[in-house]
């Protein structure tokens, strides 16, 4: 994986392994501690846990000094973003212990009363101002220095006030430390002084490198500080080197050691101050020799491995020795090490770190250096540019990006920065510049393509690689040599970086740069970028030359590329355009979603979060044209929605929330239905769109418009809407919106065919028939898609032509097909269309038995809009379906009117139910507890479980709340105890439609309600 792979992968992992954890029947509480010194990488993956979806089972306490932060520091920073986001922050300031607590604390310490104590515990806590650590260390101090001692004979601790009082007791807790160091023996200090300098936690084989001794005989040098409490070992190995025997040398001491301990002997500083007190020893004059002294023999008693693993802790060593530094070799491997560094730092996604390591490394170069050493030189341009795009110093970022463009001896040591520069573009939303820079960046690689390709050009390079592809099965694509050309092989990927820009801003480019990369792998072979070239070649197919049977083998040919190359870097915008443009011309558009899902996934994890946010936003919007019950589908968008903010991904995130508003809208969120102005997108984003020239975005837009005010009814402004979506068709080749497209578009158009002139009826009906002519051939390769959406607008055209007979059928055929395939919302509205036309002919007994299955169909889908616009136009056919819902209500309520029973029931009753579930196996037993408790929750008289068994319906218990004794295992058919008139009184018309339908129902007023009184 590459290194951005490799730290996303992480974070979702832990994220993942985080959840496990956080579950409502075990939450989890996470502590962490000295986040004042957390980099920023820690500080994001913090972030990411507690701002995730389903973290609210998750409870995160940290701590961390005020003093050491300021209002700049990352750690503040990190918090207010967590506040913003909607996370709920409490902050909790710890003040010092009060005298009262000293006195408390001072009493139990001391085994005495607080009376007596109070005196003393005063004095303390003057000199500590409650500082609970500087307490401990100060009582320990006195201890040690006999001026707090235990009296054997009274059997009580005793103190001198009055000499306490005289002597001069420090009111610094690092002085404090420093005295019981200076206490230790020269050699503990020495040894102390050094652990100090590599960190809070230190191993012994480092600090025995450091020491320059051997590990037994620097385990010995720690002693007095590990008795002194001052350092503690992490674990029990810390006794093997302290007896084995100093008489043999020091290797073989060492080589005893490791046979005997099987890891790493690990020790800490007692508190940060601790470390502070014996970092404070060493003369600040001397502190950059010494460092620099450790990094040097760091660096040559570790081995190329050993300091690629420890690169930081190197490194920071010896970079406070950068001025020491005399012969110009020395500078020259430590900027190697800096950008070793640097690297290491940018592939954990810790963007800051990794910018200061690669500037100490540029400032380490000699003037000469891009003469004496160019490939260290340019390797840290091309780094320092990469990591100033990732930190958003665009700025900064062109101007190293200038230098190596300068400097650089080749066309190929160039191509990282144009990189580079071409994703800047795209994060910035400057799709066109980005276009000229992957022009610029290609013709110095000796592919020449016109910056605005003609017809001509198009129909050239199309034939071209056609004929490239003359006699060859995708199949033989696939056993094509490796690349092996350097060029060629940078090329391709120059060429993938232009995909997505040239698409969305250039669309007459988008062919000429696909057929260059499948000609390029066609003439010198496959490589992983060869995987993008075909499946956007896909694209063209399906698009551009309507060939959807070769569009799909070239689809799975590329996904079968990025499993044989395991193309990681790839499978993210492969999984998108393979699921976004060339299997739902073959498969049900459900069968995509899965794919979709596997390229968002894969895009968090490696990094691409451009083509990730694309395949999200295409998922949902193929789940919303595919019916999903848009009560699941607005939740998840929204969610989807807010991932693409936090990951910045501007462009996706508007295509997502255009169509997020149409869900809004058609639920009933907006007062408008008809335009797209609401909680999730407003219209004046428009602009935004078009000085981008979003011709994606755009076509999102203006499809969504359309398909809204058609099933309003807004014929004219769908109209307009849909002259307009169809301006940017260009930016949605091969998506399933295109097919969209056409479906509203003829039907706008047959819907206003009774309110135009003779001469505009015969245009719609020519452009009616040109697409329905696309829309068979869509229908010829997925009828599973496109048949049902075909023949309705069949029927269309046939009430508008007089062909009422034919009409009627082709209704019927339309709404069966929906139903068969799933496309809910699709169904309702052949249904509405049919109820429409069968009042036209003057029906009505038959338009509303259509108009109430479209009204349930709606209903179904989670249109709450479109059922109310129903209810406004049609009000006497749907008096008795109005009444009806009006009382049972069982599918269109959004949100629970009342919240306090299911609560209820959520909390305590299922608590009790799976407590019942798990003490008792005895089935009377266990049905005798469940229906208490259900009769408990409800609120119940008179209840009765009912199972189904062999077909029919059997009671299995019954009980009342007077009754002490619940009735089980009765198995008395429900038929029976109707006709023998039971003491039970059972409502079987209830019951009856309850088991029909399979809906919960709860009834007010059972006996006014038409069906079942």
């Amino acid at each position: 994986l590459s290194p951005s792979e490799t730290q996303n992968r992480f974070n979702r992992v832990f994220q993942q392994f985080i959840q496990v954890f956080s579950q409502p029947e075990h939450p989890l509480v996470i502590f962490l501690d000295d986040l004042h010194w957390a980099d920023l990488s820690s500080l994001k993956l913090i972030d990411l846990i507690v701002t995730q979806p389903g973290s609210q089972y998750l409870l995160l306490l940290g701590a961390y000094r005020d003093n050491e932060v300021s209002a700049t520091h990352p750690l503040i920073r990190t918090l207010d973003q967590i506040q913003q986001s909607g996370v709920t922050l409490n902050n909790i300031v710890l003040q010092p212990l009060a005298s009262t607590h000293v006195n408390q604390m001072v009493a139990d310490t001391l085994r005495t009363d607080e009376v007596k104590a109070k005196s003393f515990a005063s004095l303390l806590f003057k000199k500590t101002q409650g500082n609970p650590f500087f307490l401990t260390q100060l009582l320990k101090s006195l201890y040690q220095d006999n001026l707090l001692s235990f009296d054997f004979e009274q059997g009580s601790w005793q103190w001198n006030l009055d000499v306490l009082e005289e002597i001069d007791i420090t009111e610094n807790v690092v002085e404090l430390m420093v005295n019981q160091i200076q206490k230790l023996s020269q050699k503990t200090q020495n040894v102390l002084k050094l652990a100090a300098c590599i960190g809070d936690k230190f191993t012994l084989d480092v600090l025995a490198i450091v020491n320059e001794k051997s590990q037994p005989n620097t385990a010995k040098d720690l002693w007095d500080a590990l008795q002194a409490e001052l350092i503690v070992p992490l674990s029990n190995s810390y006794k093997i080197p302290l007896v084995i025997d100093s008489e043999i040398n020091s290797v073989e001491q060492d080589s005893i050691l490791s046979t005997m301990s099987k890891s790493q002997i690990n020790y800490r500083f007692l508190h940060d101050r601790v470390q502070q007190a014996a970092y404070s020893l060493i003369p600040e004059s001397q502190r950059k020799e010494m460092h620099l002294k450790i990094g040097q023999l760091l660096l040559q008693n570790t081995s190329i491995e050993e300091q690629r693993e420890n690169i930081f802790a190197l490194v920071n060593q010896l970079n406070y020795g950068t001025d020491l530094l005399a012969a110009e070799s020395e500078q020259y491997q430590l900027a190697k090490l800096n950008l070793l560094a640097g690297q290491k730092a940018k592939a954990a996604a810790a963007y800051d770190s990794a910018l200061r390591y690669i500037i100490v490394g540029l400032n380490l170069l000699a003037a000469n250096s891009w003469q004496k050493q160019y490939d260290l030189t340019l390797s840290l341009y091309e780094s320092a540019a990469e990591t100033a795009y990732l930190n958003g110093d665009f700025e900064q970022m062109e101007q190293w990006a200038t230098v190596v463009l300068q400097q650089a001896k080749t066309a190929i040591d160039t191509m990282k920065v144009y990189e580079v520069k071409i994703q800047a573009c795209m994060a910035q939303v400057k799709q066109i510049e980005a276009v000229k820079i992957g022009l610029q960046a290609l013709k110095l690689l000796g592919v020449q393509l016109p910056e605005t390709p003609s017809v001509s050009d198009i129909q050239q390079t199309l034939a071209q690689t056609e004929a490239n592809l003359m006699g060859k099965r995708t199949e033989d694509l696939l056993d094509l040599p490796l690349m092996t050309n350097p060029e060629k092989l940078v090329a391709i990927r120059m060429l993938t970086s232009m995909g997505s820009p040239s698409y969305q801003a250039a669309p007459n480019l988008f062919p000429l740069v696909i057929c260059e990369q499948v000609n390029l792998s066609i003439q010198y072979g496959n490589s992983p970028f060869s995987a993008y070239g075909y499946v956007c070649y896909g694209v063209i197919l399906n698009g551009i030359l309507q060939d959807i049977e070769s569009a799909y083998k070239f689809g799975k040919l590329a996904l079968y590329l990025v499993e044989r190359f395991n193309a990681l870097e790839l499978k993210t915008s492969v999984f998108f355009v393979a699921g976004a443009c060339t299997l739902h011309g073959k498969v049900h558009v459900k069968e995509t979603l899965s794919l979709l899902w596997d390229g968002y996934q894969s895009g968090l994890e490696n990094g691409n979060f451009e083509y990730g946010g694309y395949a999200a936003v295409q998922r949902c919007h193929h789940s919303f044209f595919a019916g999903q019950e848009l009560a699941k589908l607005e939740p998840e968008m929204a969610a989807i929605s807010g991932s693409l903010a936090r990951l910045k991904q501007e462009n996706a995130l508007s295509w997502n929330q255009v169509v997020q508003q149409s869900v809004l809208n058609l639920v009933g969120a907006s007062k408008t239905p008809c335009s797209l102005q609401g909680e999730a997108y407003k219209e004046e984003s428009l602009s935004l769109l078009e000085a981008a020239n979003d011709r994606t975005g755009l076509n999102y837009l203006y499809v969504s418009k359309l398909i809204l005010c058609y099933l309003f009814k807004d014929y004219q402004q769908a109209l307009q809407n849909s002259v307009k979506a169809e301006c940017y068709l260009d930016g949605v080749k091969a998506f399933l919106v295109v097919p969209i497209f056409y479906f509203y578009d003829s039907l706008t158009r047959l819907a206003l065919y009774s309110t135009v002139s003779i001469t505009q009826q015969e245009c719609f009906l020519n452009r009616v028939a040109d697409s329905q002519e696309k829309m068979q051939m869509w229908a010829d390769h997925a009828p599973m898609n496109f048949q049902h959406k075909y023949t309705l607008v069949e029927a269309e055209k046939a009430r508008v032509l007089g062909h009422y007979w034919q009409a009627m059928d082709l209704y019927d055929r339309a709404i069966a097909g929906a139903k068969e395939q799933g496309f809910i919302q699709e169904e309702a509205l052949a249904n509405e269309l049919a109820a429409v036309f069968y009042l036209s002919q003057g029906r009505e007994k038959v338009a509303q038995t259509y108009l109430t299955e479209a009204y349930y169909g709606y209903l179904r889908w989670g249109a709450n809009a479109k059922v109310n616009d129903l209810e406004d136009r049609y009000p006497s056919l749907l008096a008795q379906t109005i009444r009806r819902e009006a009382n049972l209500q069982p599918l269109r309520t959004t949100n629970s009117v009342s919240t306090e029973g299911s609560s209820a029931l959520d909390l305590a009753t299922v608590m009790k139910a799976s407590q019942a579930l798990s003490g008792e196996i005895v089935l009377g037993e266990l049905l005798t507890k469940l229906m208490r408790i259900v009769l408990e929750n409800a609120g119940a008289e008179k209840g009765c479980l009912l199972l189904e068994k062999t077909g029919q319906l059997l009671i299995e218990a019954s009980g009342t709340v007077g009754a002490t004794e619940i009735t089980v295992l009765q198995s008395i058919p429900l038929q029976a105890e109707a006709a023998n008139r039971s003491p039970l009184l059972l409502p079987i018309s209830v019951i009856n439609y309850v088991a029909r339908t399979e809906v919960a129902l709860v009834l007010s007023h059972a006996t006014s309600e038409e069906i079942f009184a």
